[in-house]
């Protein structure tokens, strides 16, 4: 079991943020799987994102049932209603204490609004919960290191929770190389330290070729939103 994975499985709610395109739907999928594989513990997705109606978890539903992951999704998701409304189920896994939970939150400060109400909830489980940051330097509007904590601060403030650890997923699509990731480092260890909070790690997809994956504490993932580029 591998270290990122062994922290998260001490959550009981884990939830993943950040800005439109920065690849936190992937990341909320990939650590479905990865703590499904490594740990046994089964995370429901959450698909919290009712704002932006093109790419969410709900789209990887197929892959989700493959590995015998439940989610939960908005009641427009994958129909041609875009009213969103929140599904009852979300409830039960604040309400059980068998249920574990992964968020994914709709991109931006207006997306955490809906994760503020549940908030006092997320508090209240009997483990602590982990709210990831995901950053990625080739995305407008968070491309320099003040710009993403800035949006950060927002997020927390609507979201009514803290932030406590970061995960850079700086990439460019298809076209992304070893050099990109290596360029970005010092943007994410730079958010971190103005966050305060620990940097987990760095991810690239599996079929980048990446010589220096312990040195930079690379994660492979695989690419469930291929649509995202």
């Amino acid at each position: 079991m591998n270290n990122l994975i062994k922290h998260l499985s001490t959550k009981k709610i884990i939830i993943v943020c950040g800005h439109y395109g920065s690849g936190k739907t992937n990341i909320s999928v990939n650590l479905s799987v990865m703590l499904k594989q490594q740990t046994g513990y089964i995370y429901t997705l959450v698909d919290l994102d009712t704002v932006n109606p093109f790419f969410r978890s709900a789209d990887n539903i197929q892959d989700l049932r493959k590995h015998n992951i439940d989610s939960v999704v908005p009641v427009f998701a994958n129909t041609n209603v875009d009213i969103p409304a929140i599904p009852p189920e979300i409830y039960s896994v604040f309400s059980r204490q068998d249920k574990r939970a992964i968020l994914d939150v709709g991109g931006d400060d207006n997306g955490a609004l809906i994760l503020g109400m549940f908030s006092d909830k997320i508090k209240e489980t009997d483990a602590e919960y982990e709210m990831i940051y995901v950053v990625n330097k080739y995305r407008n509007l968070i491309s320099d290191e003040k710009s993403a904590v800035k949006l950060a601060k927002l997020i927390e403030e609507n979201s009514k929770l803290k932030i406590t650890s970061v995960i850079n997923n700086s990439n460019i699509g298809n076209l992304t190389t070893e050099k990109e990731i290596v360029n970005s480092m010092e943007y994410a260890r730079n958010i971190a330290a103005l966050l305060n909070k620990p940097l987990l790690c760095s991810t690239a997809m599996i079929d980048v070729d990446f010589f220096a994956e312990k040195e930079y504490n690379i994660y492979k993932i695989k690419n469930y939103t291929k649509r995202l580029f």
